[in-house]
């Protein structure tokens, strides 16, 4: 298990690279794996389509990486960002000691359109925090928040089970130009797939229903090719989510 957390403060973004970056909650060895599966993937220079993609950042999570001045030197620095943990809906637990977390219905806005961020992409694998249409029909509204050049959110709208194969697999179908939204589906339908086991205590079963929240112009977005146009707001914004 690889246990080094660090960062490498370098923009690479004037070279012509999309930077990952990778943040664990805090509280479990699991959510060290998971992350650790999605970014070693990354750890040289990947050719994706027109773009070249590395992880540059590997880091205990923090709330001031999400919210606040700071942010912006840490996920909104970041292209995609790749994060897990504890979460419930809206929220995403960045240390269980501390009681810290994240509420981002009240987060710093991400994307270039607010403050000259550069993130498109946000994957949060926990439990409840993305949350869509059916669990909430403002949905919209609450995630505006953050929607600001962001192109993506995904993870799930229910109880899941991680230390499993999906950051791994998810990260080996973006690095074939999957789908965003499209691979993170397909990943958990894989896992599904191939291990049996009882459903959860919300009914959900192994390993939970994914989620996503995206815009119609960012609907086939993939780490090769996606849009120049950055989405704002809640207008186009839709949802994604199994059942």
């Amino acid at each position: 298990m690889v246990m080094l957390f660090a960062v490498f403060m370098v923009n690479n973004t004037s070279a012509g690279f999309r930077e990952i970056g990778g943040y664990v909650d805090k509280a479990e060895d699991r959510f060290v794996r998971n992350v650790w599966n999605f970014v070693k993937e990354y750890q040289s220079n990947t050719n994706v389509g027109s773009h070249t993609w590395k992880n540059t950042q590997y880091y205990w999570a923090h709330p001031y990486f999400f919210t606040g001045s700071s942010h912006a030197y840490y996920v909104d620095a970041m292209d995609m960002v790749f994060c897990s943990g504890h979460g419930s809906g809206y929220y995403w637990q960045t240390n269980k000691d501390l009681g810290e977390g994240v509420n981002f219905t009240t987060a710093s806005p991400y994307g270039d359109l607010s403050n000259g961020g550069d993130i498109e992409f946000l994957v949060i694998e926990s439990c409840n925090t993305v949350v869509p249409y059916p669990d909430d029909h403002s949905y919209r509204t609450k995630w505006s928040s953050i929607f600001h050049g962001l192109h993506q959110l995904v993870g799930f709208r229910t109880l899941s089970v991680s230390d499993n194969g999906i950051p791994n697999r998810y990260a080996r179908k973006l690095k074939s130009n999957g789908g965003i939204w499209q691979s993170w589906f397909d990943s958990v339908n894989d896992e599904r797939y191939w291990i049996f086991n009882p459903t959860l205590d919300d009914g959900a079963p192994y390993p939970g229903f994914a989620s996503a929240v995206v815009y119609t112009s960012t609907e086939n977005d993939r780490l090769g090719s996606y849009t120049a146009t950055d989405p704002n707001g809640t207008s186009g914004m839709h949802s994604w989510w199994q059942y």
